[in-house]
């Protein structure tokens, strides 16, 4: 097979032509769908990859919970149905609520508030780059996974679908850099956008208006403003507020509510308008009662 470059081309040549090499195909795959659908197969070709790297840890939690003592599962047991019983009874008067604000909605002409479709998923992989915040999960477009997707756990949003494959799809998480999301104080309902500084840096709210009513330790909760993300969900928590000393603006920053560090199993979220036609597994797709 001939080489691309000899051994006697000066390095600085080789660079120059791999730059170039590099630029011509960021810019086909800006500007032309082709290269999408080439990424979207070739993703779906190495997906098992991910099912792969990701065995030894299902088979290291399978064993683990294989080796607890009996007595630790009732134990486990006990306390979990005595958590059940709890949520159980918050749920009745969540319910009680959520029929008293359908009323008054119904009475204010706003629209009212559908269930929404969820999906468990799993967490095959964490991107380990330093300026790149995603995750693999184990759910693709054969699960009618689609781009822009919320994705949240059971403490708050989490993110939303970034790309998909058949069988798996990657998420990126509110800290990205490049993740935007408009929440609301859940004190005043004052409208804000919560935006991503790295998931080793709270979120910083950006667009506050000039009257800033936001106090440490305010919950900030989804807007729904965007059409993307359903309106009420945990977002972040404020963490601090600070004037710029170059001017009279605040900088107020927020932790996510979701540990985003600890991320294992997920909920992917449908509304009406694009939920799944036939659920694929009854067990896995629910609906707030």
């Amino acid at each position: 097979m001939k080489r691309l470059f000899t051994k006697g081309t000066p390095l600085s040549f080789q660079l120059f032509i791999v730059l170039i090499l590099a630029i011509l195909l960021i810019v086909c795959d800006v500007n032309y769908r082709a290269f999408s659908v080439a990424r979207y197969y070739l993703d779906s070709i190495i997906s098992p990859l991910y099912y792969i790297s990701n065995s030894p840890r299902a088979t290291f939690t399978s064993l683990e919970q294989m080796s607890k003592t009996r007595q630790v599962l009732l134990d486990e047991n006990t306390s979990l149905k005595n958590e059940l019983q709890s949520q159980q009874s918050e749920l009745l008067q969540l319910a009680y609520l959520k029929r008293e604000n359908n009323r008054l909605r119904d009475l204010l002409g706003s629209p009212l508030q559908h269930d929404e479709y969820k999906k468990v998923a799993q967490v095959l992989l964490a991107d380990t780059d330093p300026y790149i915040y995603q995750i693999m999960l184990n759910k693709g477009t054969k699960d009618d996974v689609f781009v822009g997707q919320p994705v949240l756990d059971e403490k708050g949003i989490v993110g939303q679908i970034y790309k998909t494959a058949y069988d798996t799809s990657r998420a990126i998480l509110i800290c990205d850099y490049q993740h935007a999301i408009p929440v609301q104080v859940l004190r005043n309902d004052m409208r804000v956008v919560a935006v991503g500084n790295g998931c080793n840096n709270d979120l910083l709210l950006d667009f506050l208006p000039n009257n800033v009513d936001i106090q440490v330790g305010d919950v900030l909760v989804s807007s729904g403003l965007d059409g993307r993300f359903p309106e009420g969900y945990p977002v972040a928590v404020v963490s601090s507020v600070k004037l710029d000393i170059h001017g009279s603006t605040p900088i107020i920053s927020a932790t996510p509510s979701a540990d985003l560090k600890r991320l294992r199993y997920l909920l992917l979220l449908w509304n009406d308008k694009n939920k799944p036609a036939t659920p694929k597994n009854t067990q896995e797709v629910l609906s707030n009662e």
